[in-house]
């Protein structure tokens, strides 16, 4: 019989679940003596819309998930929110992810964690605004997502400094995104932690990243934003953040620059402006 953790990994990776019906499950799990269920009794559990109920009971049953799980348990650490180890900061969050795959130490969640964002499109501020602000004490963690831009800059600098990249992806573990960024992603996953609710061969799709960012914004004790438009993901990142009760900073920019706009956006919100590292290491001491 499978385990309460291989369970949520079977139907993590089954077709027609969606994250909400996860969690109803999760939590009827925490109770239950027995859980050796037939797909129809998980999607009833789950409260599964019945227009979901055959997709998903045609891939729990399928000879190909049973061998998708197999090569999961066999090449990938992975962790349940049933578990001790599971992040505290991301239950305290809107809709955690039930599973989350993972490469690396997952001690380092352990440790005060700054979250950076920021445009795909930054400029040489970002970067010297980075190595200026994150000399930061070596107990410190710096999330972001390993996109191009902001976030590439943030685990560049953070490795340099010698602090402890975490990297949030969109993809599986096995993908890279964008494909330039392979060796950084895997110098984050060596030095420090990669992580992702995706099965490890799924490629990136626009909606993973809004999804993406609700984690980064969960794992945070404060986050970042370096350069952003008005209308950015690296904002509606900072809006998570914001609603998790996360501190949010923002790097204050020309008036006439557009990747600015979103910044001061931020500061004339309530965001703290980032003037200097002291702001940083002010909070974070909180948190060691």
């Amino acid at each position: 019989m499978l385990t309460k953790k291989q369970l949520l990994l079977k139907v993590h990776l089954a077709d027609g679940f969606g994250p909400i019906s996860e969690l109803r499950l999760a939590a009827w799990l925490v109770t239950s003596h027995n859980w050796a269920l037939s797909a129809l009794e998980i999607a009833q559990i789950a409260c599964l819309p019945e227009r979901y109920w055959l997709t998903f009971q045609t891939s729990f049953d399928s000879l190909a998930l049973q061998q998708k799980c197999a090569t999961h348990e066999r090449y990938v650490q992975y962790l349940t929110i049933l578990e001790a180890d599971y992040p505290q900061r991301l239950l305290e969050t809107h809709c955690p992810p039930t599973v989350l795959f993972y490469r690396g130490d997952l001690s380092v969640l352990k440790q005060p964690c700054v979250a950076v964002v920021g445009a795909r499109q930054a400029t040489e501020y970002t970067k010297q605004a980075l190595r200026h602000l994150l000399g930061l004490p070596q107990t410190t963690t710096i999330i972001s997502g390993l996109a191009q831009g902001a976030d590439a800059m943030a685990h560049e600098v953070a490795l340099q400094k010698g602090l402890r990249p975490i990297g949030v992806i969109g993809t599986g573990l096995n993908c890279y995104y964008p494909p330039q960024n392979e060796h950084l992603q895997q110098a984050v996953a060596e030095k420090g932690l990669l992580i992702s609710e995706y099965g490890l061969d799924v490629t990136a799709k626009k909606h993973h990243f809004p999804a993406r960012n609700r984690i980064i914004a969960g794992l945070c004790h404060s986050l970042v934003v370096t350069e952003a438009r008005q209308k950015s993901g690296s904002l509606i990142t900072a809006n998570l953040a914001l609603q998790a009760n996360r501190n949010v900073y923002a790097l204050p920019g020309q008036v006439n620059h557009s990747l600015s706009a979103g910044c001061n956006q931020l500061i004339l919100a309530g965001a703290t402006p980032l003037l200097n590292q002291q702001l940083l290491l002010d909070e974070l001491h909180y948190f060691d």
